[in-house]
């Protein structure tokens, strides 16, 4: 995660445009950014119903190979191999490990673009808009991993999509 302001360098206390009309109308702004680049987390797969007899709770699946896709095979209806899973036989344990997948990762750039307006010493007036994933990048969730679900392997919800906001603050 990178995180920045940026504070405009003109109007009252800075370096250029320090009085006057110009001052009150083009000081006081700051631009901010945060891009958060992220790797996806490991996941594992499981079965929908546990045969196990031995406790309650999801249990692993038996692996056949890798399930892991290369990404140019990849869609939204099938993240990784289906078929190299299989449910384990009655009263057996799976063999798969708990992460066998990697989901998919995160990257989203919020902006910022807020004005302070200091009056009577004391009072402030601040106007800011903000862009939540601003670039509207799709950031997928994690595919369905309950062997036996028809979600298994697809990837049915996604994070927000670009979120605009305006805000305004009084503070005395």
């Amino acid at each position: 995660v990178y995180s920045s302001t940026y504070e405009l360098p003109w109007g009252k206390g800075r370096r250029w445009l320090t009085t006057g009309p110009a001052a009150m109308t083009l000081g006081g702004w700051s631009l901010g950014a945060i891009l958060t680049l992220q790797a996806g987390s490991p996941d594992g797969l499981v079965t929908q119903v546990n045969t196990t007899n031995a406790f309650n709770g999801v249990q692993r699946v038996n692996l056949l190979r890798n399930p892991t896709l290369p990404k140019s095979e990849r869609t939204l209806q099938r993240w990784f191999d289906t078929s190299a899973a299989v449910a384990p036989p009655a009263f057996s344990f799976g063999t798969a490990g708990r992460a066998n997948l990697i989901s998919p990762g995160l990257a989203t750039l919020d902006l910022s673009i807020m004005k302070n307006h200091r009056f009577l010493e004391r009072y402030n007036i601040q106007v800011r808009l903000e862009a939540f994933n601003s670039l509207n990048r799709v950031n997928l969730e994690d595919p369905g991993r309950a062997l036996g679900a028809p979600t298994f392997g697809v990837i049915t919800v996604a994070r927000s999509a670009r979120t605009l906001q305006a805000g305004l603050k009084f503070t005395f």
